[in-house]
């Protein structure tokens, strides 16, 4: 009896040993932080959409009345699009979301992969709107088969065509040879290009990858009221086999007015986030350089704030994790977050240095409930008028989630003490 008492107390005090040697090699993602971190008050939460089911991957566009539209999955990645609208309702004072709209194309309902919607201000005045998914691959389930795109004509984007098909499969019939494009996140960024005087064009540049973190480029061009697509082209192909082992991804073009700088998720997780920058409208780009901690992880999304001259980049923490015997986490982050900083710096550490040091602050948007297991969340809209950001995104920020729901941020720089 006195041995078996022993042999309890000796794995006892084993087993609080090898718990607290494992809580000490656990690392705080903020503790990497290398500029000043805030936190964005609960107050300035509004929930778009929950329900008992997934619901992730949104993205936005800001109207010209001002209204929002958001658009989303109904599941992860796949599923039905749902679309929402930021307005002013029948017998409200204010604006609010409303309710999934219920008109919205029948082939929508079979999206393959997370939606993108970008607004597009023709030369003629005119206002139309893109929606895009990608038709990947997944695990055997569905086939590469390009993407889709859905095309609205009116200035509100109200009503909408079905989708489109390019580079899939009934393409790849017509072409000897060629396989579809296996296309994930498409478009992560739509970059609008100019003409050699300066001026602005009908033509944007789109990108991609494929599950051997190979990019692509794809310009959006209209024949009259129809959308074109060039074929795909691999984006920086004499730096592809550096950028394909970290698995560059999702790839964000911040486009300064002078130079594009480009910014992605590096997969691996075994290096920091990826950026270069381009002085010829993506013709050319710098050497592919890592980005601080406080810019490191997937879909970054930015946005300019013209009332005090700071970019807003919106994003998934997800830090390359310190392994040891005590866990097989590769990973780290707390959850949805933001840099906020001006152009100046964005560039000098697109370059590789940090002259004009590494940004005025990291917002911390909406942490996530579980980070050790799962980081779910971060993909985000985000527009900004009059100085008031508004960020859509989605994750399971409270901890009476059970499914991840989408949620809205409404705030100004001042609102968080930055400026």
């Amino acid at each position: 009896m006195i041995a078996l008492i022993a042999i309890v107390c000796v794995i006892v005090v084993l087993a609080a040993v090898l718990v607290g040697l494992y809580f000490g090699t656990q690392q705080d993602p903020l503790d990497l932080i290398e500029i000043p971190v805030y936190e964005v008050s609960v107050d300035f939460r509004t929930t778009v959409a929950r329900t008992n089911g997934y619901l992730g991957h949104p993205d936005l566009a800001l109207t010209p009345s001002g209204e929002m539209i958001v658009v989303y999955p109904e599941g992860h990645g796949r599923g039905n699009v749902i679309m929402q609208r930021y307005a002013l309702h029948a017998g409200e004072s204010e604006p609010s979301w409303g309710e999934p709209e219920q008109n919205t194309p029948e082939s929508w309902t079979k999206s393959q992969e997370t939606p993108t919607i970008y607004r597009l201000d023709m030369t003629d005045g005119s206002t139309r709107y893109v929606l895009i998914s990608g038709c990947p691959s997944w695990n055997g389930e569905e086939k590469a088969n390009g993407f889709n795109c859905s095309v609205s004509l009116d200035e509100e984007g109200e009503e909408w065509g079905e989708f489109t098909n390019w580079y899939g499969e009934e393409w790849a019939k017509e072409e000897t040879g060629r396989e579809p494009f296996d296309v994930i996140v498409a478009m992560s960024s739509l970059t609008r290009l100019k003409d050699e005087n300066g001026n602005y064009i009908d033509k944007w540049m789109g990108t991609f990858h494929d599950y051997s973190f190979t990019n692509y480029v794809s310009y959006l061009t209209f024949d009259g009221e129809r959308a074109v697509w060039s074929e795909p082209e691999v984006f920086i192909p004499e730096q592809r086999d550096f950028y394909a082992p970290p698995g560059l991804c999702e790839i964000e073009i911040v486009d300064t007015g002078e130079e594009w700088i480009m910014i992605g998720r590096a997969n691996a997780r075994n290096s920091n986030s990826l950026a270069c920058v381009s002085e010829d409208q993506g013709k050319t780009w710098s050497e592919i350089v890592e980005l601080p901690a406080c810019l490191t992880g997937d879909r970054h999304k930015a946005e300019y704030d013209e009332t005090t001259g700071k970019w807003l980049i919106s994003f998934r923490q997800v830090l390359p994790g310190k392994e040891s015997i005590f866990s097989t986490d590769k990973i780290m982050g707390v959850g949805w977050v933001a840099w906020v900083g001006d152009t100046e710096t964005l560039l000098d550490l697109a370059k590789g240095n940090s002259e004009s040091g590494k940004g005025d602050a990291f917002l911390l948007l909406g942490r996530e409930k579980d980070t050790l297991t799962n980081i779910d969340c971060g993909y985000s809209g985000t527009t900004c008028v009059d100085g008031k950001f508004t960020l859509v995104s989605y994750g399971s920020f409270d901890k009476s989630a059970i499914e991840p729901y989408i949620m809205a941020l409404n705030f100004s720089l001042k609102d968080v003490g930055i400026v």
